[in-house]
């Protein structure tokens, strides 16, 4: 997760360095034929076994590696990207079911918790990888996270604030966002706006901008 922060924040020679290094991490698995890829993460979270997924990892290397297949072109980092891709169709739990749509879970062993910066970056991660690569498998996935995040978003809505996540079989709030993750949900919602050139999602940004501005905060520069 870090790590594709870190690359997201880098440019150049530093950008395609950090993607080497993450290459390290990286498993190659089949399912039907299919070939996917993973990254692991080899810490305990929350009791988890070692080894657990994350689609927010997933989904923004997919975008990462798509990049640097853009200004390499190196096969390899196609092959990467179109591996992460892959790893959605795959049984690696990456993906939930739900009454508003497919969701993309930070952690694939807590199936009822649905974060909401997590499922918005890894959906606008395979956006980036489908803009560089062209491929179709991410423009579906894309397009099913826009989807949920459409018919979702007034779970994480207060009225006066976001939700960080929701939880269990009726979805209900976890906890408010802190100011810091309530900005994020500001910027991303915008960036599926951008990405999408629905003003649905900008008027989803506006809204929630506006919350920073009644508590007297400096609102974020959409």
């Amino acid at each position: 997760m870090k790590t594709s922060n870190l690359a997201a924040a880098s440019t150049g020679k530093e950008f395609l360095e950090i993607l080497d290094e993450q290459k390290l991490t990286l498993t190659f698995r089949t399912y039907n034929g299919m070939r996917y890829a993973v990254f692991p993460m080899y810490f305990d979270y929350s009791g988890a076994a070692i080894g657990w997924l994350d689609s927010f990892a997933q989904g923004n290397m997919a975008g990462h590696y798509g990049r640097a297949y853009n200004l390499t072109g190196k096969r390899e980092c196609l092959d990467i990207s179109n591996s992460l891709i892959n790893s959605f169709r795959a049984p690696t739990g990456l993906v939930k079911s739900t009454k508003y749509g497919n969701f993309y879970l930070h952690y694939n062993f807590l199936r009822e918790h649905y974060i909401l910066n997590a499922h918005l970056i890894c959906t606008l991660g395979l956006q980036r990888a489908y803009r560089f690569t062209g491929n179709p498998r991410a423009l579906l996935l894309f397009r099913d996270g826009v989807s949920t995040f459409r018919r979702m978003h007034w779970k994480y809505d207060s009225g006066s604030w976001t939700y960080y996540a929701v939880s269990g079989r009726y979805y209900r709030p976890a906890w408010p966002a802190s100011t810091a993750y309530h900005r994020l949900h500001v910027n991303l919602s915008n960036r599926v706006y951008l990405a999408t050139g629905d003003r649905y999602y900008r008027n989803i940004a506006l809204k929630w901008n506006g919350y920073l501005t009644r508590r007297g905060l400096s609102p974020e520069r959409i």
